[in-house]
């Protein structure tokens, strides 16, 4: 099975060898210790990048990628991401929700190894957007937790508020903007780097988020361990969702589609766009994944 649409450019972003050949049509970037000769690789396309890969992980590749597009595919319409153990999918494959992040499903390795599973999962059709299922921080209609407490709540939030102002600064929030940003409830995990985008959208949405994490790294020097060690990758997700939101609410306000801020229209939106973000397991070797097929 393959997609037949010469202007989707399908990258699956990884830092070790394949759990699972992708189909033909989707090109392998690699990372870290997965770069060779002949592969397309970190190194070759953001090659000022290498040296963050520990602290930003997977986010080198969403910038490596908007490279490739850009010098190799100019013509491309569509833009799609994935990493080696998660993927969007237009539908729903197993429906076993991960018990520690409900908005995403565990699928078991060998389930996509037959029958074509794996290209099916990944092809997003004729849709513009495939982009993970939507979530809501707190379900209260008189609390509202939104990217800032969410955040202080889990990370260090002064590098949530440095990362804020910086994009203020370049322009990408603007200052009216920065409230709206702190207090929205409405997260789309993976922001603009896992999924399928226009082209366009995506290359400038990740071209921003490159510009401000740039500007971070090189004037913050601080290291954060363990899980925060990849704080500003959490920070680029929450602009990213954020540029995400802002476009689809622009189409929203234009009549394309039902405004996505809205409970009672949040339905309308998941239809249109929205798919589902899958972890992909060996053996069922997890906690939320009790065997079904």
């Amino acid at each position: 099975m393959g997609t037949a649409d010469p202007g989707l450019v399908y990258a699956c972003i990884t830092h070790v060898p394949l759990w699972l050949e992708p189909p033909p049509w989707v090109v392998t970037l690699n990372l870290g210790d997965a770069q060779a000769e002949g592969r397309l690789n970190l190194r070759d396309l953001a090659p000022e990048w290498v040296p963050h890969h520990p602290v930003i992980g997977g986010t080198a590749g969403s910038f490596a990628l908007r490279r490739f597009v850009l010098e190799r595919r100019p013509g491309a319409t569509r833009v799609g991401l994935c990493q080696y153990r998660k993927f969007v999918s237009r539908e729903r494959i197993t429906g076993v929700a991960d018990p520690k992040y409900r908005t995403m499903d565990v699928v078991p390795l060998e389930r996509l190894e037959r029958d074509d599973a794996y290209a099916r999962g990944l092809d997003p059709g004729e849709r513009s957007f495939v982009v993970s299922r939507p979530m809501r921080f707190t379900r209260l209609p008189w609390y509202r937790r939104g990217y800032l407490k969410e955040y202080a709540r889990d990370h260090h939030v002064q590098d949530l508020l440095r990362f804020a102002a910086e994009a203020v600064e370049q322009g990408v929030l603007g200052d009216r903007e920065v409230l709206a940003f702190f207090n929205e409830d409405v997260i789309v995990p993976g922001g603009v780097e896992l999924g399928v985008y226009p082209a366009d959208f995506w290359v400038e949405a990740i071209g921003q988020v490159e510009s401000v994490m740039r500007a971070c790294v090189e004037r913050y020097a601080t290291v954060r361990d363990d899980y925060q060690t990849r704080a500003w990758s959490f920070c680029a997700e929450r602009l990213g969702s954020w540029l995400l939101l802002r476009r689809l609410r622009g189409d929203a306000a234009r009549g394309w589609l039902a405004r996505v801020s809205s409970r009672a229209n949040q339905g309308a939106w998941t239809r249109a766009c929205a798919g589902q973000l899958n972890l992909v397991v060996r053996d069922g070797a997890h906690a939320g994944y009790e065997g079904g097929r």
